[in-house]
C-alpha cells in the first residue's frame, strides 16, 4: 500500500466507513412508516437492494411484499443481501403448529419477546420471516426496537445499563440432536460505544451462574429491562400477511407473536439467516465505497 495512503491514518483516525449509518430508534407507531420494498423490484434493480440495505443499517427492520409463494423465493431474496447462514435448525426453517413440538414457536401459544438462537456463539445477524399463509384469528407479530428501549434506559438506569453491558449471560438450547450453549451480553455497544444491539430469550436462558452477590444486583437490572422491553410506547403490532416478508436486525429488533387459535385457518412462516457484515459489505458495494487510493 502507497505511503501516502498510510500515512492519512498516521493520527490513528478511523477509515471511513460508509456503511456507517446511523441508527435511528422508532417506537410503537412505526408501522406505517417502515421501509417497504417489493421483492420483483429488489430482484431486477441493485439500487433498490442498496436502498433496502440503508433502512436495515438504520431502522434495522423493513417489510418486503409481492414475495414469490415458491419453495425458493426466501432463499433467493435472502442472497440478494448476502449467503444463507445456517442455524442448528438448518437453511430454513417453517414457523407453523407441529403435532409434537420442540419449540414453542411450533406452536399457537403466544410468543414472548425474544431475539433468535442466543445459544449459538455468534448468533445470527439478520433474520427472514416470509408468510406463506395466514388466515387465523390472532397472531399478530410484535415487534421492538431493542435500541430505542435501551437508549432510554442509559439514561434511566445508567448503572443497571452498565452492568447489562459488561455482564455473560449463558443461554442454551438442547435437543436429541444437539446441545448448543453460549453466552452473551444484553446489551451490545459498538466501538465508538453506541448502542448497537440487545440479545434477550427467555425461553433459552440457561441458569444464571453469577455468584450470588453479583446476581443480586444483576437479576434486578435484567429484570427492570425486560419490563421496558414490554412498555407500549415500544411495541409495535401489526398483522404479516402472505406474500410479506419482513426482514430485521437480530442483534437490534426483538420480536414476538400474540396467541392465535390454530383451528381458526392455516399460519406458515418460512424462516433463515444472513450476517450483519455481509449486509454491510452489501452497502459498501452498493453505494460505491471502492478500495484504498
Amino acid at each position: 500500500m502507497p505511503l501516502e495512503v498510510l500515512s492519512r491514518y498516521a493520527a490513528g483516525e478511523k477509515r471511513a466507513d460508509v456503511a456507517r449509518i446511523a441508527r435511528a430508534p422508532w417506537y410503537a407507531d412505526h408501522y406505517p412508516r417502515m421501509a417497504r420494498f417489493s421483492q420483483p423490484d429488489l430482484a431486477a434493480n441493485r439500487s433498490c437492494v442498496r436502498d433496502w440495505a440503508a433502512a436495515l443499517l438504520t431502522d434495522g427492520v423493513a417489510l418486503l411484499t409481492d414475495m414469490p409463494d415458491t419453495e425458493v423465493g426466501l432463499l433467493e431474496t435472502a442472497r440478494l443481501i448476502g449467503h444463507v447462514r445456517p442455524s442448528y435448525f438448518g437453511e430454513v426453517f417453517e414457523v407453523k403448529t407441529h403435532i409434537n413440538p420442540t419449540n414453542l414457536a411450533f406452536t399457537s401459544k403466544a410468543l414472548e419477546l425474544h431475539t433468535d438462537l442466543p445459544s449459538e456463539d455468534a448468533a445470527p445477524g439478520v433474520q427472514f420471516l416470509h408468510c406463506r399463509a395466514n388466515s387465523v384469528i390472532g397472531g399478530d407479530s410484535l415487534f421492538v426496537d431493542g435500541l430505542a428501549v435501551a437508549e432510554d434506559f442509559r439514561k434511566s438506569h445508567p448503572d443497571d445499563f452498565d452492568l447489562l453491558v459488561a455482564t455473560d449471560v449463558p443461554y442454551y438450547c438442547e435437543h436429541d440432536e444437539f446441545d448448543m450453549r453460549a453466552r452473551q451480553r444484553v446489551i451490545e455497544l459498538d466501538e465508538y460505544g453506541a448502542i448497537s444491539g440487545v440479545t434477550i430469550s427467555q425461553h433459552q436462558a440457561d441458569i444464571f451462574d453469577l455468584p450470588q452477590r453479583d446476581l443480586d444486583r444483576f437479576y434486578p437490572a435484567f429484570c427492570r429491562f425486560g419490563r421496558l422491553l414490554q412498555n407500549e410506547k415500544y411495541l409495535m403490532r401489526f398483522r404479516l400477511n402472505a406474500g410479506e416478508c419482513i426482514v430485521f436486525d437480530n442483534h437490534r429488533i426483538v420480536h414476538g407473536r400474540a396467541e392465535y387459535s390454530a383451528t381458526s385457518g392455516e399460519r406458515h412462516l418460512r424462516g433463515c439467516y444472513t450476517d450483519r457484515g455481509e449486509l454491510r459489505s452489501t452497502y459498501r458495494v452498493l453505494a460505491g465505497e471502492g478500495r484504498f487510493k
